[in-house]
Formats: structure tokens, sequence, C-alpha cells
């Protein structure tokens, strides 16, 4: 399983998370007109860890951009991430066939906006930074 896959199938089995976004959560950016909050991940950056023999893991650096129509709404949900994998550490995740998770660490979050033509906010986002380090399987 890819790490992507593995996250998918995590997050969205974190009920306090789906309560709020329900299934929207995309790669890359949310669809235009897309209901909200929503969620977007990318990979940002993909170190390996090398062998004499094979790469034997990898600390990808994941971010994720959580959007609202408001900003406690976009709060809420950037807390239900947050808590779903701060510090998270577990032999599987994504369940059978998942990644071996050695830790997730935050590195970094912060809040941005998106406003229209006349200057209003049309979106607030908080976006965070996650280390994921995982054994390759």
């Amino acid at each position: 399983m890819v790490l992507e896959e593995a996250l998918k199938s995590y997050l969205l089995s974190q009920s306090g998370l789906t309560a709020l976004i329900g299934q929207r959560y995309y790669p890359l950016s949310i669809p235009q007109g897309c209901s909200m909050p929503a969620v977007a991940y990318e990979k940002i950056s993909g170190p390996r860890i090398h062998a004499f023999s094979a790469d034997i893991g990898s600390y990808p650096r994941m971010e994720f951009t959580c959007y609202g129509e408001t900003y406690p709404s976009v709060s809420a949900v950037f807390e239900q991430l947050r808590s779903a994998l701060q510090d998270y550490l577990n032999t599987i995740m994504g369940g059978v066939g998942g990644l071996e998770v050695k830790a997730v660490l935050l590195q970094d979050e912060r809040d941005d906006f998106e406003t229209d033509s006349k200057g209003n906010i049309i979106k607030y986002s908080k976006i965070a930074d996650f280390e994921i380090w995982y054994e390759e399987q």
C-alpha cells in the first residue's frame, strides 16, 4: 500500500474528522465548487532511507490543507486532523496491507485565506505539514 492510500484509509476512519468533512478528502486541491469543510493533501518532499541492497524506508513530508467557510469551522477540522496524526505510532496504518509507521511528527502549521475580487474573504484555510516515518514492505 502506498502512503497516500494508507493515510486516506486511516483518516477517513476517524469519526471526529468525517463528521466534519464526510468524504471530502482530495489530492492536491479541492474541486471547484466543493462543499466545505474539506481537506486536500500533497507530498511536498520524499526523502528515502537507503541501504546497500534496497531502500528500507522513507520519511516524506505531507502537507494537509483544511478549508472552511468560517475560521471556527476550519479550525475544528484542523484540530481533528492534528489529533488523528500528531505523534501517531502504530504498526499498521491503513488496515490490512497498510504501512508500518514509526512516527508522525507535526513540523509546521499556518493559517491562510482566499478573497474575491472585492477583497471579501471567501475561504479560510489551515495548513499542516507532517513528517511521516515508515518502513517499506
